[in-house]
């Protein structure tokens, strides 16, 4: 077996175990679906959604998607300027540092009220909490940039600006794309957190109305998505990365 096989088969095969196990499990013990509903009920919880979920997963896919590009807006052009500039970075950076302690959670209803019930507040809260992990790899891979590669764009005579195009970001360009994989995936909880406090529409609207009633197996279904969704964002921005700056890649260990 390859190891692109392997990959791919291993996980599958340990995922259907996984699976396998939790029904047995749940029959042998008869636990009640209100507290660990068995994979066939979380299955036909989602089936009694129907349309609904495809609908709702839209919809917080949308609030993901437009939150990571602003996160990327602000992070990267970010961690390049607190990498290369001693003064921005004495700064804002405690600023940053600051403002990504304060827990989301607690601030979101606070949001709301200052931006209201639409889509903004919920764009802002996805922006907050997905945009420090990739500033701090654009900043990491800027700032890892050898000292020969340095002198010898000093030396071309190069501008601060075409060294930072030209050098410091292709090779900072493994360094961010790992932050990308991070902020993508906190995306998606800052997308649930976000329609818990104000949404009337999405995956994260669903598991609190479904809770609410009682419907732990449509919840969970819900959850489900969730995490297909996360790990097929993740997935394309390795793929992102395999396929527009596969050069790159000889700098992670392993490949």
């Amino acid at each position: 077996m390859s190891a692109t096989q392997r990959r791919i088969v291993l996980p599958l095969v340990t995922f259907i175990v996984f699976l396998l196990v939790w029904q047995t499990v749940s029959l042998i013990f008869n636990i009640p679906v209100y507290l660990m509903p068995a994979p066939t009920e979380i299955f036909k919880g989602g089936m009694r959604l129907g349309p609904a979920l495809f609908s709702n997963t839209l919809e917080t896919l949308t609030t993901i998607l437009i939150g990571f590009a602003l996160s990327c807006a602000i992070g990267i052009p970010l961690g390049v300027l607190v990498s290369v500039n001693r003064l921005t970075s004495e700064a804002i950076y405690p600023l940053i540092v600051f403002l990504n302690a304060v827990p989301i959670v607690a601030i979101a209803p606070i949001l709301v009220v200052i931006f209201g019930t639409d889509m903004t507040a919920r764009l802002i809260i996805v922006t907050l909490i997905a945009f420090f992990p990739i500033m701090v790899a654009t900043a990491s891979g800027i700032l890892d940039t050898p000292d020969e590669m340095l002198d010898l764009a000093r030396v071309a005579g190069a501008s601060p600006l075409t060294e930072i195009l030209t050098v410091r970001l292709p090779h900072a360009v493994v360094f961010i794309f790992g932050g990308l994989r991070i902020g993508v995936t906190v995306a998606v909880v800052g997308a649930v957190v976000a329609e818990f406090v104000n949404a009337n529409k999405g995956l994260g609207f669903l598991v609190t109305s479904s809770t609410a009633q009682f419907a732990i197996p449509t919840a969970m279904a819900c959850v489900v998505m969730l995490a297909l969704v996360s790990v097929a964002l993740y997935e394309s921005v390795n793929l992102v990365h395999r396929t527009f700056f596969s050069w790159s890649l000889r700098h992670e260990p392993g490949h």
